[in-house]
């Protein structure tokens, strides 16, 4: 008896102790205590990340910029002569200087009577030296370039001059890194480019306004234009781009040859030299007369790239 109450009793307390525990409420769930990696992913996920927008080539502010005077060359509008000019080049910490004057060589000039070659697109790939020759590589974008045998030899020489001031004589020309035997379909590259001596080529400030009355690939005329009157004598200057600056002449008639012979340009191709002759006459039998000027091909001795500036006689 005293056993039966004593269960009842406890069993009593049981039900008691349960009618005054707190109960869950509908609306709340139970939630597990969340681990130590979840804890640290929530973390990173509510850290901002900051965004990187690659197409900001502004240097960072760790990065140092160096500034460096270079020589760049460039073309006048005519595409008939190359000038140089100096200007400062800005040189991220690392970088090549002779690829930052490039960069800015194909950015083109500031100076209003001189352009640039080349489509700003073109993207100098790399600049380094291979057996004491700088190697200079383009994208492909270049390909795309429409620049006529005069502009494509203005284009490698430019190249070329350009990176004689870093210490390099020759420059081999690549595309994507690949030699060619030509760039454009004019010229041949298979062999590195020589550079000329720079003092070949003016500083544009020294630049004088000369008009160009008759030209040709081989040939720039400052003087005498188209049918000027002359009497006794015919005074030629101008510009030549011949091998081995030699500039052939004759004056005839329409019936006999009265003069012929050769001068020296001051720079043979691929420069421009000047050169000058003085023709003097007599016994003109038509009240007109031709200038011709060529020059010689070196493998077999022909004419090439005649020139021909009438004249008219005064008797």
């Amino acid at each position: 008896m005293k056993k039966m109450l004593a269960l009842m009793i406890m069993l009593a307390s049981l039900f008691i102790f349960s009618a005054c525990a707190p109960t869950t409420q509908p609306d709340e769930e139970e939630r597990t205590p969340p681990s130590f990696e979840e804890e640290e992913n929530e973390e990173l996920m509510e850290e901002e990340v900051p965004t990187v927008d690659e197409t900001n080539l502004s240097p960072t502010p760790d990065e140092k910029l160096e500034t460096h005077q270079v020589v760049l060359y460039f073309s006048d509008k005519d595409l008939l002569n190359t000038y140089r000019i100096e200007q400062e080049v800005a040189v991220r910490n690392g970088e090549h200087v002779a690829k930052a004057a490039l960069d800015a060589w194909i950015n083109g000039p500031d100076h209003e009577e001189l352009i640039g070659l080349i489509d700003s697109e073109v993207i100098i790939e790399y600049v380094e030296e291979v057996d004491g020759i700088a190697h200079v590589s383009f994208s492909k974008e270049f390909q795309a370039s429409n620049l006529g045998s005069s502009g494509e030899l203005m284009f490698a020489e430019q190249i070329a001059m350009i990176m004689e001031q870093f210490g390099y004589d020759r420059t081999q020309i690549l595309v994507e890194g690949r030699v060619g035997e030509t760039l454009l379909g004019h010229l041949y590259t298979g062999d590195p480019i020589v550079a000329n001596a720079p003092e070949s080529y003016l500083w544009i400030d020294e630049k004088e306004s000369q008009e160009i009355v008759l030209q040709n690939v081989a040939f720039r005329i400052y003087e005498p234009a188209p049918d000027t009157e002359v009497k006794d004598q015919i005074v030629v200057r101008g510009l030549a781009r011949v091998y081995e600056g030699t500039v052939l002449y004759e004056f005839e008639d329409g019936h006999f040859i009265l003069d012929e012979g050769f001068t020296t340009a001051s720079e043979g191709a691929p420069g421009w030299g000047e050169f000058e002759i003085i023709i003097e006459f007599d016994d003109v039998s038509n009240d007109s007369g031709t200038v011709i000027l060529f020059e010689e091909s070196a493998e077999d001795g022909s004419r090439m790239n005649e020139l021909k500036i009438p004249v008219r006689v005064v008797k």
